[in-house]
C-alpha cells in the first residue's frame, strides 16, 4: 500500500506523563501527529493542554517518549504575551529571529506589519492584549516552522486578527506545516480544523 507524506507521522507521543506539586497533570498521553495536520485540542480549564504544550515545546521536564521527525523546526506560542521591560516591538521580534538562527531585515519586518499595523518602536508594555498578541504572532509568522504549536492564539484578537490568523495557518498548511491548537473559540476553527481531540484531565485523549 502507497502510503503519502501527510499520511506519515511528525511527531508521536507514548505514555507522556508530567507530575507537580505531588499530583499527575498529564496521564500516559499518546497521540500521532501527522505531517500537514490541523489538529485542535479541546478540555476543560486545568486539563493540562497548556502543560502538554510547554512539554512538546521543550520548556517542561516530562516522563514517556516523545519522537520527532529530524531537524523538525517548532513555533511555540504561549497563551499569555510576555515582553522583557524596556524591549521595543522591533527589538523583540529581531531578538526572536536571532534565537532561531534567522536573518531579519528592516524590510521584512515592515512587510509583515503591513497585516497587523503595530507601532513597533513603542514597547509592548504599552500595547493592549490584543497588540501584544499580535506581536507574539508576528514574531511567529516569520519564524516559518514546520510544526506550530499554538495555545489560545485566538483569545484577545479582533475580528480582522482573527481572519488574519485563519487565513496565515491554511496558507502556511499548504505550504507543509503541522498546526497543534487549543482554543476556547471553537467557531473560530470548525472550518479549517481538520481533527479534534479531547483531553479530560490530562487522561487519555479521544480523537474526533
Amino acid at each position: 500500500k502507497h502510503t503519502s507524506m501527510t499520511d506519515q507521522p511528525l511527531i508521536e507521543l507514548r505514555d507522556v506523563a508530567y507530575h507537580a506539586g505531588g499530583r499527575s497533570i498529564l496521564h500516559d498521553i499518546t497521540l500521532t501527529i501527522r505531517r500537514n495536520q490541523i489538529l485542535t485540542i479541546v478540555g476543560p480549564n486545568g486539563a493540562g493542554k497548556s502543560t502538554l504544550f510547554r512539554c512538546l515545546a521543550g520548556l517542561e521536564h516530562y516522563q514517556g517518549n516523545v519522537i520527532m521527525e529530524e531537524h523538525c523546526r517548532i513555533g511555540y506560542l504561549p497563551d499569555t504575551p510576555y515582553f522583557y521591560p524596556l524591549v521595543t516591538g522591533k527589538e523583540f521580534l529581531e531578538f526572536c529571529l536571532k534565537a532561531a538562527h534567522l536573518p531579519c531585515t528592516g524590510e521584512e519586518i515592515n512587510q509583515y506589519n503591513k497585516l497587523f499595523h503595530l507601532p513597533l518602536n513603542s514597547y509592548p508594555s504599552k500595547y493592549s492584549l490584543g497588540m501584544r498578541k499580535r506581536l507574539m504572532l508576528m514574531a511567529l509568522m516569520m519564524q516559518k516552522c514546520d510544526f506550530y504549536i499554538m495555545d489560545e492564539p485566538f483569545n484577545g484578537l479582533d475580528v480582522a486578527g482573527v481572519i488574519i490568523l485563519k487565513d496565515w495557518i491554511v496558507k502556511r498548511k499548504r505550504e507543509g506545516s503541522t498546526f497543534l491548537i487549543s482554543s476556547h473559540i471553537i467557531s473560530a476553527l470548525t472550518d479549517i480544523c481538520e481533527t479534534l481531540a479531547y483531553i479530560p484531565q490530562g487522561k487519555m485523549m479521544k480523537t474526533y
